[in-house]
């Protein structure tokens, strides 16, 4: 049971990714949704000065664009040390994603 537990905790569909850095033209935090294959279906990137930018499309012409790669588990992606990952509930990511629903 602790094994599935692991499993599904590395797997969720929803978290978020604070990312520590000094430049002003990155995101600090990500809030990502993944479907079953791991690939992004809806992204917010948020900025130091609190813009949002919102993204559930791949269009690189746009200043955000979801991934053509699968996303990386969740305990990958926080052994980086510019990375620390939290998980979300779908409620929650719905939350962060209609609060910024005028920010794209």
């Amino acid at each position: 049971m602790r094994a599935l537990a692991r499993y599904l905790r590395d797997l969720a569909p929803y978290f978020a990714v604070r990312w520590h850095h000094d430049s002003p033209d990155g995101p600090v935090l990500l809030f990502e949704e993944l479907n079953e294959q791991r690939l992004e279906t809806r992204k917010l990137e948020q900025f130091a000065d609190g813009r949002r930018i919102r993204s559930d499309r791949i269009a690189p012409d746009l200043d955000t664009s979801l991934s053509w790669e699968p996303v990386p588990s969740e305990a990958e992606i926080d052994s980086q040390p510019e990375f620390s990952v939290e998980l979300l509930t779908a409620d929650e990511f719905e939350a962060v994603w209609s609060s910024a629903r005028g920010s794209q």
